[in-house]
C-alpha cells in the first residue's frame, strides 16, 4: 500500500511540475499544429472530392492518407530542429502532443487490424470523430497547463465536432468535408494563434 501511495504522490508531483512549467509562457509548437492541420485537412478535402466526383479508384485513399502522413513527418523532422527546447511551456506541450500522436497512431493501426480481420472497413469511418475527441482532450490539458481560457473553447468545440461528424457517418463525402474544415478551425487556427503568442513573448523579452 505504501508503494502505491508513493506512486500516486509521484504522479501528482509530475503533473504539478508540468502545470507550473506550462504557466511560465505560452505553449510552444504552434507551427507544428498549423502544418498538421493543413496537411490532414488537405487529405480530408481530397477524400471529399474523390467521393463527390467518383474518383475513388482502389489506391486513391491509401495514397492520399499515407502520402500525407509521410509529408507531415518529413516536415516535422525539419521543424523539430527549430523548436525551442528550454522553456517549461515547450516541455509541457511536448508531453501532451507527443502522447496524442502516439495514441492516434495506435488507434489507426488497431482499426486497420479490425477492418482487415472482419473485412468491414466501415470501422475506419470512426477515425475522424475519435481523432477530434483526442484533439479536444489535448487542448483541454493545454488550457489547464497554460491557464489560457480560450483554449477551453477550442477543446469543447473539438468534442462537439466529434459528435457532429459522427452524425454524418452515412454520408462520407459530407463527413470528410466537415472534418477538413474542423482540422483547419480547431488545429491549424489555434496553432497559429499559439505561434503568434510565442513570437510576441519572444519580442517582448528581446
Amino acid at each position: 500500500m505504501s508503494d502505491q501511495n508513493h506512486a500516486i504522490a509521484d504522479d501528482i508531483a509530475f503533473m504539478r511540475t508540468l502545470a507550473e512549467a506550462g504557466r511560465t509562457g505560452p505553449m510552444a509548437g504552434g507551427s507544428v499544429l498549423v502544418v498538421a492541420g493543413g496537411v490532414y485537412a488537405a487529405c480530408s478535402l481530397a477524400t471529399w472530392a474523390a467521393l463527390t466526383y467518383q474518383l475513388n479508384w482502389s489506391g486513391f485513399f491509401p495514397l492520399v492518407w499515407f502520402g500525407g502522413t509521410l509529408l507531415f513527418l518529413a516536415i516535422l523532422h525539419v521543424m523539430k530542429r527549430r523548436l525551442p527546447r528550454n522553456s517549461g511551456a515547450a516541455r509541457s506541450a511536448g508531453v501532451v502532443w507527443q502522447s496524442l500522436g502516439w495514441g492516434i497512431f495506435a488507434i489507426v493501426v488497431a482499426l486497420m487490424i479490425i477492418g482487415g480481420r472482419t473485412n468491414a472497413w466501415v470501422v475506419m469511418a470512426a477515425l475522424p470523430s475519435v481523432i477530434l475527441a483526442m484533439y479536444g482532450a489535448a487542448w483541454y490539458v493545454a488550457a489547464v497547463l497554460t491557464s489560457a481560457r480560450w483554449l477551453y473553447g477550442v477543446a469543447f468545440s473539438s468534442f462537439l465536432m466529434a459528435m457532429v461528424i459522427a452524425w454524418f457517418v452515412t454520408t462520407p463525402a459530407t463527413l470528410y468535408l466537415i472534418y477538413g474544415a474542423s482540422l483547419l478551425g480547431l488545429l491549424s487556427l489555434p496553432g497559429y494563434l499559439v505561434m503568434r503568442q510565442a513570437r510576441a513573448k519572444d519580442r517582448a523579452a528581446a
